[in-house]
């Protein structure tokens, strides 16, 4: 008995769509929940914003190479220190750079309180729609896109400080939408 294959075929498209694809299909905007995973930390625990919800979340994606990246990373530890992380949580994707590197880079920054993930595939990034860095996508406490920045320069920390204390006092109200592009 000779039986057709259609379903053997079509179990394996659906197992391509549902495990090839991006968790996140869409433009982000803000307004709209970001996507949830951001891989793991370095004990290997997944990291989720939505369990970060009633903070400001703050997700940077920054290579080495990166002479813009390397000036925002401080700026964002004073950020979170000076507000508490209990407040304001920034997670700091290192993205595409091989897993051996960054494991260096984590050492090299051991003092720093941010949380450190690795995106060496660039998977998280294309969620994130990262096409170059550095990138910021800032959450509101209530969970949703508050604003994405694209580049950084210093005079962008004034605005960044007051964006994030704005957010603070409107409590579970996103602002409206901003977007944000510097040139170095």
């Amino acid at each position: 008995m000779n039986r057709p294959r259609i379903g053997r075929h079509l179990l394996l498209l659906l197992s391509l769509v549902i495990f090839g694809m991006p968790a996140f299909a869409g433009k982000l905007e803000a307004g709209m929940e970001p996507p949830d995973s951001l891989g793991k930390d370095a004990n290997g625990t997944p990291v989720r914003i939505s369990e970060h919800r009633g903070k400001i979340v703050i997700v940077s994606f920054w290579a080495a190479w990166c002479p813009p990246c390397r000036k925002e990373l401080p700026v964002l530890d004073a950020l979170q220190k000076t507000a508490g992380a209990d407040k304001v949580r920034v997670f700091s994707i290192n993205w595409k750079e091989p897993a051996a590197r960054f494991r260096r880079l984590q050492r090299n920054l051991k003092d720093v309180s941010l949380t450190l993930l690795s995106d060496s595939l660039g998977d998280i990034g294309a969620q994130y729609e990262v096409k170059a860095i550095p990138h910021m996508v800032i959450i509101g406490r209530d969970g949703k896109i508050s604003s994405i920045h694209r580049g950084y320069s210093d005079s962008m920390i004034d605005g960044l400080i007051e964006e994030i204390n704005t957010l603070w006092r409107q409590g579970e109200e996103p602002p409206a939408a901003t977007e944000t592009a510097a040139v170095n």
